[in-house]
């Protein structure tokens, strides 16, 4: 099995994401295995799960935008138009606070919807799909949504479409995973555009024992890294490693990969 490597499942209704990578873990014989977002024991779609090393690049697949399609019950009888116009009002940026089951501190904090789609209304239920910043809870934009209405409305069906630019046709079932499967480390962070520095081989004993990286010990570099930027490490072809662009040295390993 590859050290570094990442799988995508799309997640089956009816047990939790928790389960979901102990599954994952048992069927591939990984040692240690992580996944990039919760989703609730009734939503299904979307899993990136992390293998061995690859846990450690957490940082920057934690982050990714998400995309959603759903279903919302409308508690009262509002026009179409009006529950259009409503769910518009919410892209941008919000402000929410997240719900008592959450993992994370119950304080309001911004973020980001890109787009909230309509894509059809029968009976009050709104179907529904969302573009939006990682951590937003769809759950509560869709209690938040009701409120504006003035009647209420709850979500009664998820489904996470797309995570970064990885889609549902990026993910595999559960009961067909195996290690043909396994996507390197490395091409995912291709796909997702984390600029990266190649560093010298005879620099590699410093910077495992977390000396900062001097200019001098870098091969060459992706154009644009701005400071304080998460960067991808590499030797040759292979990643050893996150760290951030610093001012003073070129940069300094946070992660290292083993």
């Amino acid at each position: 099995m590859l050290k570094k490597g990442i799988v995508f499942v799309d997640k089956p209704a009816g047990i939790t994401s928790f389960q979901l990578v102990e599954k994952v873990k048992k069927i591939l014989g990984a040692e240690k295995a992580g996944h990039s977002g919760t989703l609730d024991l009734a939503v299904t779609g979307v899993m990136l799960i992390t293998l061995n090393e690859a846990t450690k690049a957490m940082p920057v697949l934690v982050e990714l935008d998400k995309e959603y399609e759903g279903l919302m019950q409308v508690h009262g009888d509002i026009k179409n138009h009006v529950i259009e116009e409503t769910c518009n009002l919410f892209i941008g940026k919000i402000i929410q606070k997240p719900p008592r089951r959450s993992a994370v501190k119950r304080e309001p904090r911004e973020r980001e919807v890109y787009g909230f789609r309509v894509l059809g209304i029968d009976n009050r239920k709104v179907h529904f799909s969302v573009r939006c910043q990682s951590g937003t809870y769809i759950r509560k934009l869709c209690s938040d949504i009701g409120e504006k209405l003035g009647c209420g409305a709850h979500m009664i069906k998820l489904r996470r479409t797309r995570l970064g630019p990885f889609t549902l046709k990026s993910c595999t079932d559960l009961d067909k995973l195996d290690e043909k499967k396994i996507i390197p480390l490395e091409k995912i962070i291709e796909k997702i555009g984390v600029k990266k520095i190649r560093v010298k081989e005879e620099f590699m004993a410093k910077i495992i024992n977390g000396m900062p990286i001097e200019e001098n010990w870098v091969e060459n570099h992706d154009k644009g890294i701005n400071k304080g930027g998460i960067i991808a490490i590499y030797l040759n072809s292979e990643i050893i490693g996150l760290g951030r662009f610093r001012e003073m040295k070129f940069a300094k390993i946070d992660r290292l990969f083993k």
